[in-house]
């Protein structure tokens, strides 16, 4: 069946194609934008047959002549056809998919659709991330970010853009732990503006204080404890903070078991996800379990 699709989507194709071209006679009589406007229509109809047949790289080619047609009517659908192609290519080559995702970006942005521009960002940021390239996740993460910041409209995806570019970063060998704090807090403060994010704050927090502790600084994190309780004193009775507190105390005393310990029980209570499983195994990692040395001394 699905090759029918395929043979439907090649007639609709040559049907464009001619269409597109015209002829000695009708092109006296015809008009350009005429012979545009109909070999779109058929283009159109032939990227349907071709994702129907699951022949993704010729949906995409579809689309493509779509956008040398919309580029001839003026009509303003360019982005979006550029959109359409890259969502089939994406099923078979994410690397094409990005680069006319980001031709529909500069094509929205030149044209003040920053919505849209953002959201697309937004998908190549998301195609990256599952891909594992958080480098390039985190870019594209910040980017999606201006472009939300820059539209206005949307608040927070700007905030989800700035988190996803915190978490990210961190888990980059190079990962600047710093900046990934100064956007917790940053929005952690944020969230404490309004009655309605103010209870998410606390969790911004706790994992600032989890970086701080990554980053071998448990004074720092302690310091930075305090500071958040004389914004959100309400953090004194979560678990979040108990547990943080317990993970300065088993830092500086460097008990590893004590580490493990706190971290299996706080799992029972509230599931740690990936991304705290990660800088958790970090800040382990960067302890050292106490040995006894030749003198009978320990270190």
């Amino acid at each position: 069946m699905d090759s029918n699709y395929v043979l439907k989507g090649d007639e609709f194709m040559m049907k464009g194609d001619k269409a597109l071209k015209g002829s000695t006679f009708g092109n006296i009589f015809g008009s350009k934008g005429e012979r545009a406007e109909k070999a779109l229509e058929l283009y159109k109809s032939a990227a349907t047959q071709y994702k129907l047949g699951k022949k993704w790289e010729k949906a995409c080619e579809a689309y493509q002549r779509c956008i040398t047609c919309d580029q001839t009517l003026k009509s303003g659908e360019t982005g979006d056809f550029y959109i359409e192609a890259a969502k089939a290519i994406s099923n078979v080559n994410k690397a094409e998919s990005i680069q006319l995702y980001e031709k529909a970006i500069e094509h929205y942005a030149n044209e003040n659709r920053l919505d849209n521009a953002s959201r697309y960002k937004k998908e190549i940021a998301q195609i990256y991330e599952s891909e594992f390239e958080f480098h390039l996740a985190v870019k594209a993460y910040q980017e999606a970010a201006d472009l939300f910041q820059a539209d206005g409209k949307r608040t927070s995806e700007y905030h989800q853009m700035r988190l996803k570019v915190a978490e990210l970063s961190t888990l980059n060998a190079t990962g600047d732990l710093i900046a990934a704090i100064k956007i917790f807090e940053e929005i952690g403060d944020k969230y404490m503006e309004n009655k309605l994010t103010a209870p998410s704050a606390k969790e911004l927090y706790f994992k600032s204080c989890l970086l701080y502790l990554c980053n071998n600084d448990s004074v720092g994190c302690g310091i930075a404890l305090e500071r958040y309780l004389d914004k959100d004193p309400s953090f004194a009775s979560a678990r979040q903070y108990k547990f943080v507190v317990n993970l300065i105390k088993a830092v500086d005393n460097n008990n590893v078991q004590m580490f493990s310990d706190e971290c299996f029980d706080f799992n029972k209570i509230i599931p740690l996800d990936k991304w705290k499983l990660n800088v958790l195994n970090k800040i382990k990692e960067g302890m050292q379990p106490i040995q006894q040395v030749e003198d009978g001394g320990f270190r």
